[in-house]
């Protein structure tokens, strides 16, 4: 119903955001299934954390000069590229799956090669949504990326436990290459992108193109707040994703099938809340609606997965936590694009990328610390506030990651307390 009410000027966009659902929906299997094979391989949270630094790293370190190159070459030809590479390492892992070589300590590799290649596809996709939507269709279209996100998010985990249950990581990493395919030729013969024939003839000069981005934050002081409220934002989720599947096996004998369940409710959430992006009125006052998303976000979630003692009470709280974030990203969407010139964005998104993205490593690799070296050793000793302590998480098996997300939750409210007093962050709604 939603493609329907599409202008027919979006065909490109609809060809374009088809080929990346299926492309990431394979992704997210393979995504999934490696995080299964990690932790049973290893047992260790913080050996899985690493897994994404490996990735994470890269992509961050490299985005302002993709970005900058984004700019000034052919976007579509980018996208191609970094996705033709990236097959070439699923397929490696498939024939060392086949060869029975494959090692915890090669997917770090691959993943920091990984890392790489979406750090120059990611602004190039981020631009190319730019080239292939008007201004007055941004809510609307963000609706519509957010949902295709939450499809593959709600049935990529279920799909991804069962085929790894039945069939193994094999079939999982082959089904990836298959997508990879109909997303290269959609892309490859499909979209057209007019826009990129209109680049900039100047000679190139990538430190300066980075210098452009910092610099051109660090004058719009309203962005450059908000897109440190979203680094902060990262950084707590970031403890949160790493920690979530551990805690959840932890306490429930490592049942896949309930992990799958409640890893499927967070995009769940996210496909019924996209829903209502285009029927949410346009409120004047957008960023008082970003902090109380993420207040009750923070609270919520993160304090029901700490208190809670089984799957129905954490499916609930991952389900409640984030229902309300496609309304949040459409917003920090909207303001992005229509406060940086179309032909600026790809060098002022990689600057945000690289100032909003690089506290998840941080956050991700905090998560593993604090689980494996102070939460769950913390609550196997005693203490003059253990039996509080037992009282609010138990003393189960996880129950020290259940006490980190406890205070996750507190630093969560915390912060975006501290925020609503930023006067530069409120004066977006100003303008």
């Amino acid at each position: 119903m939603i493609m329907k009410k599409l202008n027919k000027d979006l065909n490109n966009f609809y060809l374009f955001i088809m080929g990346q659902f299926v492309s990431q929906f394979g992704s997210k299997l393979t995504s999934y299934g490696l995080i299964l094979w990690s932790y049973k391989q290893s047992g260790s949270v913080l050996s899985m954390s690493l897994l994404t630094i490996c990735y994470l790293v890269p992509e961050v370190l490299l985005s302002f000069i993709s970005g900058s190159i984004s700019d000034h070459w052919n976007k579509k030809k980018i996208m191609l590229i970094a996705d033709t590479i990236a097959a070439f390492f699923s397929f490696s892992v498939i024939m060392m799956l086949f060869t029975g070589t494959l090692r915890l300590e090669y997917l770090y590799l691959i993943n920091f090669m990984l890392g790489i290649t979406d750090s120059f596809q990611n602004p190039a996709s981020e631009v190319m949504v730019s080239a292939l939507v008007t201004k007055e269709n941004y809510m609307k279209t963000s609706g519509i990326r957010s949902f295709f996100n939450s499809f593959t998010g709600v049935f990529a985990p279920i799909v991804a436990t069962s085929i790894y249950a039945l069939f193994g990581l094999k079939v999982i990493v082959m089904i990836d290459l298959t997508t990879f395919l109909f997303a290269f030729t959609t892309l490859a013969f499909g979209v057209k992108l007019p826009q990129d024939q209109k680049r900039s003839q100047e000679k190139f000069d990538a430190l300066e193109q980075c210098r452009f981005g910092i610099r051109y934050l660090l004058i719009h002081k309203d962005l450059l707040s908000l897109i440190l409220f979203m680094g902060f934002v990262n950084f707590v989720a970031s403890i949160y994703n790493t920690n979530l599947a551990p805690m959840i096996l932890s306490r429930n004998g490592n049942n896949d099938i309930q992990l799958g369940i409640v890893s499927s409710m967070v995009s769940i959430a996210g496909l019924i809340g996209s829903l209502f992006v285009a029927k949410v009125p346009k409120n004047k006052k957008k960023i008082p609606m970003i902090l109380n998303i993420m207040t009750f976000s923070f609270v919520i979630c993160n304090g029901l997965l700490g208190l809670g003692r089984n799957y129905y009470i954490w499916t609930f709280a991952v389900f409640a936590g984030n229902l309300f974030i496609p309304i949040l990203g459409a917003n920090v969407e909207y303001f992005m694009r229509t406060k940086v010139p179309f032909e600026h964005q790809g060098k002022v998104f990689s600057a945000r990328n690289t100032l909003q993205y690089t506290s998840i490593p941080v956050g991700t690799f905090l998560g593993g610390l604090l689980s494996d070296k102070v939460f769950v050793p913390y609550m196997k000793r005693p203490s003059v506030l253990h039996s509080f302590w037992i009282f609010l998480v138990g003393n189960s098996k996880g129950s020290g990651i259940a006490l980190l997300f406890l205070c996750i939750a507190l630093i969560g409210a915390v912060g975006c307390c501290c925020f609503r007093r930023n006067k530069h962050l409120l004066a977006l709604d100003e303008e």
